[in-house]
């Protein structure tokens, strides 16, 4: 029942309207009347709620549980002081995200005294710098379905000329473009806009990435390498004084 739970919360969280029972059984591949039971429940404890007679939405529990989450979790609660540092100290927005399935999940981005925290996905991946930097180290296939998935629900925009046409150019352009751990997709989202990310890990934690965006410096692969190392420094000491 919790897993038929999770899928179900899922479905109904990504949906772009209300779902019937119907709608949501066929999607888990579950009889409706196992599904209805699950509903229920999930309807008593406010997670979700039936706008008509016939069709369930996603309710504010779900917002409450992410945002009590979001507030206990190492990965935040403890690096908001070294994204903050290091877009003050480069003068670019600073990135450090998550990738979960198709979805980049940003735990803070920074810029300007402006920090925003606990933002899950609504960019599209072949664009965030972030979610294909840990993109590439999935398998080819798994990489591949996740980009498909992020076109289906986003489409596919090309705001540049340099914008890969779809999935397997993207990745076959990224990879071409990671040297010594370091992505850089530069002119991808913007001219003239450096787009730089590496990874961070962490025993004990998911893969999280770090990137800087913002226009392009003099001497741009050496100024992202080194403030990129430096940064993901602080974000590994943060994380580690914990364990």
């Amino acid at each position: 029942m919790l897993t038929t739970g999770l899928d179900i919360l899922r479905i109904v969280a990504e949906a772009e309207s209300p779902l019937t029972a119907t709608a949501i059984a066929r999607r888990v591949g579950l009889h409706v009347s196992s599904v209805s039971r699950t509903l229920a429940v999930l309807v008593r404890h406010g997670y979700l709620r039936k706008p008509t007679y016939h069709s369930f939405a996603a309710d504010l529990g779900v917002l409450a549980l992410a945002g009590q989450a979001v507030t206990q979790l190492p990965a935040v609660a403890r690096t908001r002081g070294a994204i903050e540092a290091l877009a003050a100290g480069t003068g670019m927005q600073a990135t450090l995200a998550a990738l979960h399935h198709d979805e980049v999940l940003y735990l803070h981005r920074s810029q300007r005294s402006e920090t925003i925290t606990g933002v899950a996905g609504g960019f599209p991946l072949h664009l965030s710098v972030v979610g294909l930097r840990l993109l590439l180290d999935l398998p080819p296939a798994d990489a591949t379905a996740a980009l498909e998935r992020a076109e289906r629900r986003y489409g596919w925009e090309r705001p540049t000329p340099a914008t890969p046409a779809g999935p397997a150019d993207c990745l076959a352009r990224a990879r071409e473009r990671l040297t010594d751990g370091v992505l850089r997709i530069d002119a991808w989202d913007a001219p003239g806009v450096l787009g730089a990310a590496v990874r961070v890990d962490v025993a004990g934690h998911a893969p999280l990435a770090l990137a800087l965006v913002g226009p392009a410096p003099a001497g741009a692969d050496a100024f992202a390498r080194t403030h990129l190392d430096r940064g993901a420094a602080a974000v590994r000491t943060a994380l580690e004084e914990q364990m």
